[in-house]
């Protein structure tokens, strides 16, 4: 996992284990976006050592590549995660924001999510 993918985690976890880091209850949806930056760096980083041209395509391309051409059980872990943080990360007016509970398993799955794609670069 990237130094990059390892910061954004580690901040994430930071502010799960203390809400009051972020003013105005806005901790739920900075967690999200922090949690979807690290699986994309991790993307990123697998992209970049693994098929480099695969790198300069959208991500819901660059999902479709990993689940049909590298490994189909990751390339779904990797789309339901990155979708399911993408629709928690927008805030909408008649959605509650992601419980703490949501957050510490999208967490944990993109941590070991992209340790997966650091395994399969090495």
């Amino acid at each position: 996992m990237s130094n990059t993918a390892i910061h954004r985690l580690d901040v994430a976890d930071r502010i799960l284990h203390a809400p009051d880091l972020v003013e105005d209850g806005a901790w739920p949806r900075a967690c999200t976006w922090l949690i979807r930056l690290a699986l994309e760096h991790g993307l990123d980083d697998f992209w970049a050592t693994h098929r480099p041209e695969v790198a300069q395509v959208s991500r819901r391309a660059q999902l479709l590549t990993l689940t049909r051409t590298i490994d189909s059980d990751l390339g779904s872990r990797a789309t339901a995660l990155w979708y399911a943080l993408s629709r928690a990360a927008h805030h909408h007016a008649y959605e509650l924001a992601p419980t703490g509970a949501e957050l510490r398993t999208w967490h944990t799955d993109v941590h070991l999510l992209t340790e997966d794609l650091r395994s399969r670069s090495a």
